[in-house]
């Protein structure tokens, strides 16, 4: 069980305690109002994103105040088994919960939705699976059932923390890759600002894995449990933060700087005929409710001589399609006019 605390390792936690608290202060009044714009839009508390926030937020709290007393000596060592299976479950609560959130994220950038549900649920069972390693190593080792357990709970427990610190650096990555290749390149210029600041913010968010390991290098090699509830509220505090500036730029109106795109249309490259983007926290609510049926408008490059463009629909799938209406206005001049001269028009027309 863990050691006996110093006094430089009470003001260690008792810090990190405080921390904890104020972040989830803050991340549960953003959790709130993102939770209040849903209900409003949707009149439905069935949402699965939002469900996994508050789950996220409780967690942590709960994880945060056990922490706290266990290492103050107010909960007892009679008390540590159900202790150590508690957290446990608290943490394994944890980590797949803001997984999912973060895989939410990136399935806004994924075209075939088939792909995404094979994303999820493959984090699902390799999230499962490393949990259960730990329900196997760090329960044993904790209440001391034999020296063996102790050192391979060194060992494993710090590559647990590896494993998740590179899923999170891969999901981050896959998602600034996504968003460069599908909207940045695709003309989607608005976009640049959501890629410059998870650039910026991934290296917080995996500083905070590496925050956990750091901290199990401590003599009281408890002290480290108190701050996974300060990282991972951080994180979530993060994918809120994200949710914010997806639907604030999404709401912006659209500029397409390269009007000869062909990129495939995703969740973020439009709005929807009917309904519109949720203002606080809709960036992924959208997810979790009704299909909804668009269409996906574009303009031929190929052009009539009478200077018509071709315009042609296409039926997609759920989620928040592209519309982009073309109008080609037409002079006529001596009975005809150039193909040279529409296009310019057609330029003009789509070049804001």
């Amino acid at each position: 069980m863990a050691a006996t605390p110093h006094s430089l390792d009470l003001d260690i936690v008792s810090i990190c305690f405080g921390f904890s608290l104020g972040f989830c202060v803050l991340t549960g009044s953003k959790a709130a109002r993102q939770t209040f714009a849903i209900y409003r839009r949707t009149h439905s508390l069935r949402n699965l994103y939002m469900w996994m926030i508050w789950t996220e937020v409780i967690v942590n709290l709960v994880i945060a105040i056990l922490s706290w007393l266990f290492i103050r000596g107010d909960i007892r060592g009679s008390f540590g088994l159900f202790f150590s299976f508690s957290k446990i479950m608290l943490i394994a609560s944890q980590t797949q919960c803001l997984i999912q959130i973060i895989a939410n994220r990136v399935g806004l950038i994924m075209v075939n939705k088939r792909k995404v549900s094979i994303l999820k649920w493959t984090l699902f069972v390799a999230v499962g699976l490393i949990n259960i390693s730990v329900y196997c190593i760090w329960i044993p080792a904790r209440i001391e059932v034999s020296q063996t357990f102790v050192q391979v709970n060194n060992i494993w427990d710090r590559i647990e923390k590896v494993l998740y610190l590179i899923i999170d650096g891969a999901l981050n990555g896959l998602f600034l890759y996504l968003v460069r290749v599908k909207l940045i390149s695709g003309g989607l210029t608005k976009y640049k600002p959501l890629f410059n600041f998870n650039a910026f913010i991934v290296c917080v968010s995996l500083s905070m894995d590496i925050l956990i390991i750091c901290m199990m290098s401590l003599p009281n090699s408890f002290i480290y449990i108190q701050f996974h509830p300060l990282a991972y509220i951080v994180k979530l505090n993060i994918e809120l933060s994200m949710a914010d500036l997806i639907s604030k730029i999404v709401r912006r109106q659209d500029r397409v700087d390269n009007p000869y795109s062909n990129s495939n249309p995703t969740e973020l490259t439009s709005n929807p005929r009917h309904g519109h983007f949720n203002s606080r926290g809709g960036a992924f609510s959208s997810l979790n409710e009704q299909p909804t049926q668009v269409s996906h408008i574009y303009a031929s490059k190929t052009l009539s001589a009478s200077g018509e463009g071709n315009i042609g629909t296409q039926n997609r799938g759920a989620g928040i399609m592209k519309t982009i209406d073309t109008v080609v206005q037409s002079v006529e001049k001596d009975g005809s006019e150039s193909v040279s001269s529409s296009m310019r028009q057609l330029n003009e027309c789509r070049g804001v």
